[in-house]
């Protein structure tokens, strides 16, 4: 029996409809924004006004996405809720420090503070530390709560931790004599000291104990063409004085 034309017609088109379906479908999911996170730790990412980020390390790294012309969310968090969310996917991190524990757990874009160091901070005319096996016969040492240098305290013998949710909380709890010693990046440490003169005059920074790289990173299934952009993105920036000038401003 001769199939009718209206019908014939329908076989052709449905199909054809639910071919466009699809393609609109897929183009909406890779125009998903990336969601570019930091957390409360200057000068590399600061997060005012509820999850709203500034800073120079963030400033860097949006222009690298605004070059690289891929479309962003950006959003400030604890580090603990910021490295759940890289975790799942579609994210990238303003910065991380770069350890063999987090190899293979990631995708390395950049690499935004090649030459930091962890160092022990102390109360002007206590003995500096110099090491973290030192560290293990202080009482208390303050640490950014879920950051990696925590884990390196613990994973060396260390046991009084004290962990707050932002470094500057640390400096008041150091200056204030309510913990020992004061752990974390020279780089942060730093700017936080340059951010509050009158805690820093009661503090002194000792030698840098360990390197510590901080790069820009992905989460593990972001998309190698997003992948690709950024880090053309980045290669730019060091070639053309971007890149010179963000260092001029945290060094």
């Amino acid at each position: 029996m001769a199939i009718p034309k209206i019908a014939m017609k329908a076989t052709i088109v449905l199909p054809n409809i639910l071919l466009g379906f699809l393609g609109f479908a897929a183009a909406s999911a890779a125009a998903e924004p990336v969601r570019l996170l930091g957390f409360d730790t200057p000068p590399m990412s600061v997060v005012t006004d509820g999850k709203k980020l500034s800073g120079p390390g963030y400033d860097f790294v949006a222009d690298l996405f605004k070059a690289a012309e891929v479309p962003f969310v950006s959003e400030g968090l604890p580090i603990i809720r910021a490295v759940s969310i890289l975790d799942e996917g579609n994210a990238v991190m303003v910065f991380l420090a770069r350890t063999p524990a987090r190899e293979d757990k990631y995708v390395w874009l950049g690499d935004i503070v090649p030459d930091d160091g962890l160092a022990f901070t102390t109360r002007v005319g206590d003995a500096p530390i110099t090491s973290v096996d030192q560290a293990k016969g202080l009482k208390t040492v303050a640490v950014l709560a879920g950051g990696a240098p925590a884990q390196i305290l613990r994973g060396g013998g260390v046991t009084g931790l004290d962990e707050t949710a932002n470094e500057s909380q640390n400096l008041r709890k150091l200056a204030a004599g309510r913990v020992d010693a004061w752990f974390t990046s020279a780089i942060i440490t730093r700017h936080i000291l340059k951010a509050d003169p009158e805690q820093a005059k009661s503090v002194s920074t000792g030698p840098k104990v360990m390197p510590w790289p901080l790069w820009i990173v992905g989460s593990k299934n972001l998309a190698p063409e997003v992948v690709a952009k950024l880090q053309q993105a980045f290669a730019t920036a060091k070639s053309n004085g971007r890149y010179a000038a963000f260092r001029a401003q945290i060094d």
